[in-house]
């Protein structure tokens, strides 16, 4: 009986240490949307970033050179990341305009600590 009770305590803690807690990144349900603009350096108005890129690192909501996935934005400027865990994120976009004009910006850090949440996460580049 003792052996019994041993071995079953044995799986069962060998259970626990191999369910691993979800980390930041994809397989949830949060999201991330919003839209990128940009100074227009000619009109002076912020306006919509077509085909921007928008960029996503897990696991940090500090900057970072190291992106796990890169997105575009759709005619009007907009994004959507969808499926993310709870956790840490940065954010960063970029767009160059007709003319050959590069925008930035040095990134945005959010966190969920949700479960299914939409943040609005919208960027003006200068």
């Amino acid at each position: 009986m003792k052996i019994l009770i041993a071995f079953s305590l044995l799986i069962l803690f060998a259970f626990i240490g191999s369910c691993k807690k979800k980390e930041a990144g994809p397989g949830g349900k949060n999201t991330i949307s919003g839209t990128i603009r940009f100074k227009n350096g000619l009109s002076g108005s912020n306006d919509a970033a077509p085909m921007a890129w928008v960029s996503i690192a897990y696991g940090t909501n500090e900057a970072t050179s190291t992106v796990d996935q890169t997105i575009l934005t759709d005619a009007s400027g907009n994004y959507k990341i969808e499926g993310l865990n709870k956790g840490n994120y940065f954010i960063k976009a970029g767009y160059t305009d007709a003319n050959g004009f590069s925008y930035t910006n040095s990134g945005v850090g959010v966190r969920f600590e949700n479960k299914k949440k939409t943040l609005d996460v919208s960027i003006t580049l200068e």
